[in-house]
């Protein structure tokens, strides 16, 4: 009797997600979800990081006044190398190592710099909004999670809803209702002949509300979410007063992210999705635009393992203390990485 109510609760949250299904969410989208779930304990991801400067001004000079020959040649972008270490706790926060490296070899001679968030969520929250969308969707891309990305809109947005908000309340109490009383016939059977069912009441109007609610999708459309169409291709939008993201129709991967006020909206493009090992994708380039500069990141690695017997502690006191006593600092630091 209860194993033939479980299956029927089951049901009932199936169908009704399944009306949705092929319609995403914010949250849902920023959730990575063309990607394999991340079963691994540590995720390594190593970055290129160089800021465009030719691109720049040769965008800043228009025809009357073009960029000379050695104005450009004078421009030598210096890249850095950013590898990152993150994992999930067994409360659920986010810990990143974030090493800076002045050479691609990663080498503990050509450290610059090496940091340790203990909470990535609460990080975001205190950071500026540049540092807190990129690390937003380092969280989305390397994890598979949209905590990050949704305690930013949560805090920069007045129309942003969540998958917990999209939910139907009424259809979320009536669920809530029907596990309770699953509970307590399961703990004394003798109260199945006097406990009402509440999926399935003795009164015929109660019958007909709750057939009601029982018909109506578990979680409502996300407005927010729409799907359109440009040169013959759809793509899912997500249009919200700080924001406006597109993904692809079929793989849901992020192409293309404004963040901000038109006249001053931080641009991000993410292109060449690529496979790392065999499961994990990351957008092999992605290049950040604002008005005074322009960035290119190159996602140059990307690796699931344990973490091993070591904490993340431990392991960032480790790479620490192999840091050459003097180190430089980086322009590319203060704007987008966190310091």
């Amino acid at each position: 009797m209860i194993y033939g109510k479980l299956f029927l609760i089951l049901s009932f949250c199936l169908t009704s997600l399944s009306a949705t299904a092929a319609i995403p969410s914010t949250e849902g989208l920023f959730r990575n979800g063309n990607n394999a779930d991340v079963t691994s304990t540590l995720v390594t991801v190593n970055f290129r990081f160089i800021r465009d400067m030719s691109e720049l001004i040769m965008e800043k000079t228009s025809e009357d006044s073009p960029a000379n020959e050695s104005e450009l040649l004078e421009v030598k972008p210096i890249p850095l190398f950013v590898k990152f270490l993150l994992s999930v706790d067994k409360y659920d926060r986010v810990q990143v190592i974030q090493a800076i490296y002045s050479s691609g070899k990663m080498r503990s001679s050509s450290l610059l710099d090496v940091r340790y968030i203990s909470n990535l969520k609460n990080k975001i929250k205190k950071s500026n909004e540049r540092k807190a969308l990129f690390y937003s969707l380092l969280s989305s891309f390397a994890l598979n999670r949209s905590k990050e990305m949704s305690a930013l809109l949560l805090s920069k947005s007045k129309v942003f809803k969540t998958n917990k908000q999209l939910l139907d309340p009424e259809k979320k109490a009536l669920y809530e209702k029907y596990k309770r009383y699953l509970a307590v016939t399961k703990k004394d059977k003798s109260l199945l002949e006097s406990m009402e069912n509440p999926l399935n009441p003795k009164d015929i109007e109660a019958q007909k509300a709750v057939g009601i609610i029982k018909k109506r999708p578990f979680m409502q459309k996300d407005p927010a979410v729409s799907l359109e169409k440009n040169s013959g291709d759809f793509y899912w939008k997500v249009s919200l007063d700080v924001m406006e993201a597109s993904f692809t129709s079929e793989t849901f991967r992020l192409e293309k992210l404004s963040f901000g006020p038109p006249e001053n909206a931080l641009k991000m493009n993410f292109s060449d999705y690529i496979l790392f090992d065999g499961t994990h994708e990351l957008p092999k380039h992605m290049k950040i635009r604002s008005i005074d500069e322009i960035v290119s990141i190159r996602a140059l690695s990307l690796r699931h393992r344990g973490l091993g017997s070591k904490t993340m502690t431990q392991k960032y006191r480790k790479i620490l203390k192999d840091m050459p006593k003097k180190s430089e600092g980086a322009p590319l630091w203060e704007t987008f990485l966190i310091q």
